[in-house]
């Protein structure tokens, strides 16, 4: 077995390279956190940390809980990411460490495969954001380092048991995570059968991490089965826009991951993905291939019925990368990989430079309101301004849907606030259904639908303009907020459990 030591000897440069790496690229998202307001997502994460549960509407609760450590010492943007940047900066160290164990004849292979990593578009995205993805990732990685400890362990030893354990645990911190956890189980089930460890099923530490499994995985379970099991069937429909299956839907949703991910780590990860399966030399590869293609096939035929997100891959993508570097590596000497990777490296750069730049400061020429780092800004002011037009809260805020919801929400928190459309989600488990034929104020960003829509279920019967604020950055108007005062809301009529829900909940 082979244990995780300290991070780096005095005289190991490919360590400190990677160390260096990844403090520095920590360091500058930092620099830039406390800059820009909370993403969509990293707002309605926060929201769970402000009121915790057994699990939620679209997820399980981990991330909720996580953000609950940070939200008792600090609501603001800078804060709430520091916990994200460190599970990512952890994820880092478990894939050098796993980089270097799958491949040692390369010496730099943690550092360049850190290197790929952490140029992608998407991961400098995401690294310091709390999403559920953020915990999978770091339990996936940690999954793979045990199963490698168990793999090189004597059958039924207690190192067999520990690493069983460890495998049990890390798979129920990523089925806490996410919902798509499930592909680690089906990774697991390929390397049994391809590797014909068979004799596994009569190993009781199997069993064991089955039941600790489980056992994590209860308050999930519970939380489901006190709601008619929502999260199961939302989880079951989402993705399933469309009744008929859209090659092109699919394509673009590839074009999106090859755009964030890297020429490189897109083209030579999938032909990895599928290519390690007819070569017997490339066992390590054909490891990280079965946990990254069940990812890559889940989100693949899932897309055709609606786009697939790219960060909803990026777990396959960091169990890939290893490969990736090592396959290049083997082949350096060719001038065509050599001019691959430089195309791949100048294009990725580049957009690292002008997304970087972009997000420190807006400063590239976009028409007034169509800047790409507009759902960033504004949004502070924009909810100070609608509720300098309230009287003790009244009327409450509204936003045209769940995302808006998720900001205006945070920054306007302990305030309730109700989403106007015909949609069942976390926030109807929160704050319920404004009573019929209320009044209230919907603020509503520039990229959003304008007038709003009116006089249909779930919406009010008529909206009229009262105050108009744009997010400025010197001359550059980045997004403009509009908010309107409505009358006459139109509640929706839910069937089944949701129809218990009360009118208005009791708010905090």
């Amino acid at each position: 077995m082979k244990p995780m030591t300290s991070a780096f000897s005095p005289l190991d440069r490919p360590a400190r390279a990677a160390f260096w790496l990844v403090l520095l690229v920590s360091v500058w998202h930092l620099l830039l956190a406390g800059q820009l307001n909370l993403s969509v997502d990293e707002a309605h994460y926060a929201l769970y940390g402000l009121k915790p549960d057994w699990s939620y509407f679209d997820h399980p609760p981990m991330v909720g809980w996580l953000n609950a450590l940070m939200v008792p010492f600090t609501h603001s943007d800078f804060g709430l990411r520091i916990l994200p940047a460190t599970l990512f900066a952890l994820a880092n160290w478990v894939l050098y460490k796993l980089a270097k164990r799958l491949f040692p004849s390369f010496s730099w292979i943690g550092f360049w495969t850190l290197a790929l990593v952490n140029s992608a578009i998407m991961f400098q995205l995401l690294s310091i954001s709390m999403l559920p993805d953020t915990p999978l990732m770091l339990a996936g990685l940690m999954l793979l380092w045990h199963l490698l400890n168990l793999r090189e362990a004597p059958l039924n030893s207690g190192d067999s048991l520990k690493n069983w354990l460890w495998i049990g645990f890390w798979l129920g911190v990523a089925a806490l995570s996410k919902y798509t956890a499930i592909t680690l189980v089906l990774s697991l089930l390929l390397v049994m059968l391809v590797e014909k460890r068979f004799y596994w099923l009569k190993d009781k530490g199997l069993w064991l991490a089955v039941a600790l499994t489980a056992l994590m995985i209860s308050p999930v379970l519970y939380w489901n089965a006190t709601h008619d099991w929502i999260s199961f069937l939302y989880q079951l429909n989402h993705g399933q826009h469309h009744d008929q299956w859209d090659w092109l839907r699919a394509v673009n949703t590839q074009l999106a991951q090859l755009g964030v991910y890297s020429l490189a780590l897109f083209v030579i990860g999938l032909w990895l993905m599928v290519s390690s399966w007819f070569h017997a030399h490339r066992e390590n590869a054909r490891l990280l291939a079965a946990f990254a293609l069940p990812i890559i096939l889940l989100f693949a035929l899932n897309s055709g019925y609606e786009m697939s997100l790219p960060h909803w891959t990026q777990l396959a993508w960091l169990f890939i990368s290893p490969a990736v570097v090592y396959w290049l590596w083997r082949r350096w000497q060719y001038k065509t990989a050599r001019v691959f990777v430089y195309v791949s490296s100048a294009i990725t750069l580049a957009g690292s430079l002008a997304l970087n730049s972009q997000l420190a400061i807006p400063w590239m020429p976009f028409p007034a309101n169509e800047n790409p780092v507009r759902e960033l800004h504004g949004w502070p002011q924009a909810v100070a301004m609608a509720k300098s037009f309230q009287n003790d809260q009244q009327p409450p805020l509204f936003a045209a849907n769940w995302s808006q919801a998720s900001r205006i929400a945070w920054y306007a928190y302990p305030q309730p606030v109700y989403v106007t459309d015909n949609r069942f989600d976390q926030f109807d488990l929160w704050y319920g259904n404004p009573p019929a034929s209320s009044e209230g104020l919907l603020l509503v960003p520039s990229y959003e639908d304008r007038p709003p829509e009116t006089a249909r279920p779930g919406h009010f019967q008529h909206c009229q303009p009262l105050a108009v604020m744009p997010a400025l950055h010197g001359d550059i108007t980045i997004v403009t907020y509009h908010l309107y005062l409505c009358q006459g809301f139109q509640p929706v009529q839910y069937s089944g459990w949701a129809a218990q829900l009360p009118l208005v909940q009791a708010t905090e």
